[in-house]
């Protein structure tokens, strides 16, 4: 019989419901298996007995991990963290019970997360193996939160203490695309390819690639992915997306997409397609404003578009330091005539050139014309 060693990272209260008296509680940990992350649902209790279930859960879901069955689970100083968990769970539950008595006028708890290796005199004494799983949990978590730049720091402390660890090397690739730093992110996805030959690790570098206008590049990547599985969607849309940004005809190969899977196509279109083509993104001279942009829509108010631009539903450049938002013609042209064509949204849309000026008309126009796909795509939504 085998023993496989539990060590728990941090907890975070995730949501929890007055009516139902239920929480629900994520937590990381990580065994010799690697690092996960899992979620407790459970009804709430005295804070003993909550740590009980939660400290079972957290042994069951870590034999998973471990081929057989057989491997009895340590945690890793245990009573420390049956300690911490029920100091947390009792701030927690405290919390809840006056908020409750409230009748709803208070909504949330403060004491939402813990951290079990916070304070130094706890981090200082730990091997390297257990700091890196430190760091690496406190940038995962900081990316959850949205802190960007915090999270590549933690991860970057990760790394340097086992450089080539692949899910380290993708999790800071993608903070640092987040920050907008693309270049800087590249050699992190290759450093994650190596290790992770699969279509899940290429396809992160082929997207890099792309972004950087590294066609090429990306094209060889898209290689290996065929090699690994021809069928895959992901290799197609690649393809399709380069088509696009160097403004070839990228219809043919979505129209052959949509013909296989046109639920997973409308949704990569809505989510993952970037329209936003080269040539004009540092370039204020060549867009438009939210009020220029609205009236070629077909909206009676700029609010209405700038709050789809703001929820990601259509290319925009927005400057947070400015507090400006800009859109491009041809952007525009192309998502509404993907929208039409896709029916994405389930909606047709038009575009008004007679409320827009001659002058306006010519701003963000792509030079020349694209080639465009003659075929008739039959939709089976109409």
């Amino acid at each position: 019989m085998s023993i496989g060693n539990l060590h728990v990272l941090s907890t975070y209260l995730k949501k929890w419901s007055y009516h139902d008296n239920r929480l629900s509680l994520s937590y990381s940990y990580f065994t010799e298996n690697g690092y996960g992350r899992d979620i407790v649902d459970m009804r709430i209790s005295a804070p003993h007995n909550m740590v009980n279930e939660v400290l079972n859960r957290m042994v069951n879901k870590a034999k998973e991990n471990f081929e057989g069955g057989n491997t009895v689970i340590k945690i890793i100083n245990e009573g420390e963290v049956q300690r911490k968990l029920n100091m947390f769970l009792g701030k927690v539950l405290r919390e809840f019970n006056t908020n409750k008595r409230s009748r709803g006028r208070v909504r949330m708890i403060s004491s939402r997360s813990m951290d079990f290796y916070y304070n130094d005199f706890e981090y200082e004494p730990l091997d390297d193996h257990v700091k890196f799983y430190v760091h690496l949990n406190r940038g995962v978590n900081k990316m959850n939160g949205d802190l960007w730049s915090a999270a590549i720091d933690d991860l970057k402390q990760a790394l340097a203490i086992d450089e080539n660890h692949a899910q380290a090397n993708k999790y800071l690739a993608e903070a640092l695309v987040k920050s907008h730093r693309i270049e800087e992110a590249l050699p992190y996805y290759e450093k994650f390819a190596e290790h992770e030959e699969s279509i899940a690790g290429l396809k992160d570098l082929a997207n890099a690639y792309i972004k950087l206008e590294r066609y090429t590049e990306a094209a060889s990547v898209l290689k290996k992915m065929k090699k690994i599985d021809p069928k895959d969607l992901l290799v197609q849309i690649g393809q399709a997306q380069i088509a696009y940004l160097q403004k070839k005809d990228h219809f043919a190969i979505l129209d052959k997409i949509y013909e296989q899977d046109e639920l997973w196509l409308r949704d990569y279109l809505k989510k993952s397609w970037e329209y936003k083509l080269p040539g004009f993104g540092h370039d204020e001279s060549k867009m438009w404003n939210a009020a220029t942009a609205s009236r070629y829509l077909g909206y009676d108010r700029p609010f209405d578009l700038t709050k789809r631009a703001f929820n990601d539903e259509l290319p925009c450049y927005f400057d947070s330091e400015r507090g400006t938002i800009r859109f491009v013609k041809s952007e525009l042209d192309s998502w509404v005539e993907m929208q039409n064509r896709y029916r994405i949204d389930g909606e047709k849309y038009q575009v008004h050139k007679d409320r827009i000026s001659k002058e306006e008309l010519k701003i963000g126009e792509l030079p020349g014309k694209k080639k465009r796909s003659t075929k008739k795509v039959t939709n089976k939504a109409e």
